[in-house]
């Protein structure tokens, strides 16, 4: 089967994601009037910019993926405007990617999902790395994927409704793994810029389902700390352990040969993933170790 690809954001390259390369070049998009509940990105004066601030502390306030599920579509008509979403936790193994912990709405049929995941979690072959085109959002129609000599995705598109497909990949917490957030169908008001709007929108979903997907980790493994404390990355833990011996952020870094600033990020990470508010809770968590 011909691999599939995209080009990616800036200047075409020879491997791309998902699909096809045709199939992904920029579309031309007659711009529409958008409707007065979406809001303006950037914001245009301070009012909008509170709104917008009010619609992600809604997202990253979900404790829960049903929670976040919930919130996710009642964000969504203001800042991406769809018709349906599906996240998933991917990995590349021996150059297949395999999703699992799929979350979406009840309206996305199950039909769609098992033409996309297969029973071992194994999707259609996509012939490119994800892991390379993280952070990079992506913006696909089904009239492009209809030239695409591979119609595995095309087909998939065609049965299932699917006229165009916005989606972006961030990084997992652990070696070849990554979280895909795709979007069904994006209204014609912002598809023009539907990928600056995921560049937006993403990373505080990426946050909200750390944390909520850590939480349901907790709950279900009452065992040891270093059972629970599974889900930080080899680095989280590491910066971890120097925290709960008392370490400033500049002294990890020195200890780590890394920055005070890149600390500070993994810090943020670990406070998402394990729900702590304070470097206390964190050393509490590592005392014994």
């Amino acid at each position: 089967m011909t691999s599939l690809s995209i080009g990616p954001v800036h200047a075409p390259k020879p491997a791309a994601l998902l699909f096809a390369q045709p199939a992904f070049c920029e579309p031309r998009l007659e711009l529409a009037s958008r409707p007065r509940s979406v809001l303006s990105l950037p914001p245009t004066d301070s009012q909008q910019r509170l709104q917008l601030t009010s619609v992600l502390n809604s997202i990253t306030s979900a404790r829960s993926i049903a929670e976040l599920t919930q919130q996710t579509q009642l964000a969504l008509p203001q800042i991406l405007p769809c018709e349906n979403f599906v996240f998933a936790s991917g990995r590349v193994r021996a150059h297949r990617v395999f999703f699992s912990h799929l979350i979406h709405p009840d309206s996305v049929s199950d039909d769609l999902i098992k033409a996309i995941v297969g029973r071992d979690g194994m999707i259609p072959p996509l012939g490119i790395d994800p892991i390379e085109h993280c952070g990079r959002p992506k913006f696909t129609t089904l009239e492009r994927l209809g030239n695409s000599p591979d119609q595995v995705w095309a087909k998939i598109f065609r049965e299932h409704g699917i006229r165009n497909l916005g989606w972006t990949l961030l990084p997992g917490l652990h070696r070849n793994t990554f979280t895909g957030y795709f979007f069904h169908n994006i209204s014609a008001t912002v598809a023009h810029e539907s990928k600056m709007r995921m560049m937006v929108f993403a990373p505080y979903l990426h946050i909200a389902l750390n944390r909520a997907l850590g939480s349901k980790l907790l709950r279900h493994n009452p065992g040891p700390n270093h059972q629970l404390l599974s889900i930080l990355s080899s680095r989280e833990a590491e910066i971890s352990r120097w925290v709960a011996r008392g370490k400033t952020n500049w002294e990890i870094g020195q200890i780590l040969g890394i920055s005070d600033k890149t600390v500070k990020t993994h810090l943020q990470n670990i406070f998402s993933k394990l729900q702590a508010s304070s470097r206390a809770q964190i050393a509490a968590l590592f005392c014994d170790e």
